[in-house]
């Protein structure tokens, strides 16, 4: 067994203006829980001074540990080179700027940890007390492509395209390899737990934007990503079970 109860998988491309805020702020929130923890950043080749920064909050807190994305750059691909790096029982994926609350990161922790869960998928419409300076447009066109994903995954739940999630190390395990190299990951990776029969806990998830660096968001480039990560899910999955016979 890890001795790692926690990973917080973290990628972080130019973030030196708001990544220390966000460490502290999830150690503090650690701290009190009793878990062993890490938190994996993943430095995506920034050509500001991000690395420096997380060699010195490295110093400065034993439990994070700096890594670099080696391979080609994006989101996902980081996301990617944070998670091979982790060694938790339970992984949360979590955003470098702090848009990601670490109160809901310990609730996540204690749906997989103490609860049994073998993901925490986190909602961002069922509080909107909690969402703080979400673009009203983005909302409608994430409603909208939030259905669409839930109609192809065959499971209902409202916030597929929320990249907050929590895996049990096995439920990551199960959904290997994962292909997508931008935010479309996020999807990739809740319809592959959700197809391998993985339970999950919907926690609602407060957000905010963010308050330093530039956003790498792009809903115009990402809509045919998320259409091309539907499908793939789609097909992958009914090619994994064609042809295989019940016993």
């Amino acid at each position: 067994m890890s001795e790692v109860q926690l990973s917080i998988a973290v990628p972080a491309y130019n973030e030196e203006s708001t990544i220390v805020a966000t460490v502290e702020a999830m150690v503090a929130a650690f701290e009190p829980t009793g878990w062993t923890w890490e938190i994996v950043i993943a430095d995506d080749a920034s050509r500001d001074n991000t690395w420096k920064v997380l060699q010195e909050l490295a110093a400065r807190f034993p439990g994070v540990r700096p890594v670099k994305n080696t391979g080609p750059g994006g989101y996902g691909m980081a996301v990617k080179a944070a998670l091979a790096a982790t060694r938790g029982q339970a992984v949360v994926v979590a955003m470098a700027d702090g848009s990601d609350l670490p109160e809901d990161i310990v609730a996540y922790g204690r749906a997989i940890l103490e609860e049994g869960y073998g993901c925490a998928f986190g909602t961002r419409f069922s509080n909107p007390e909690r969402v703080q300076g979400y673009p009203p447009v983005k909302r409608v066109l994430n409603r909208l492509g939030n259905r669409l994903i839930a109609w192809a995954a065959g499971r209902a739940y409202d916030d597929y395209t929320n990249g907050f999630k929590g895996f049990r190390r096995d439920v990551l395990d199960s959904i290997q390899p994962l292909v997508s190299a931008d935010f479309n990951l996020t999807i990739e990776m809740s319809i592959k737990a959700v197809q391998r029969g993985a339970t999950f806990k919907v926690v609602p998830n407060g957000w905010r934007d963010r308050e330093g660096g530039e956003s790498k968001f792009n809903i115009v480039k990402l809509g045919p990503r998320y259409l091309m990560t539907i499908l793939y899910c789609v097909l992958e999955d009914k090619i994994r079970h064609a042809g295989a016979r019940p016993r």
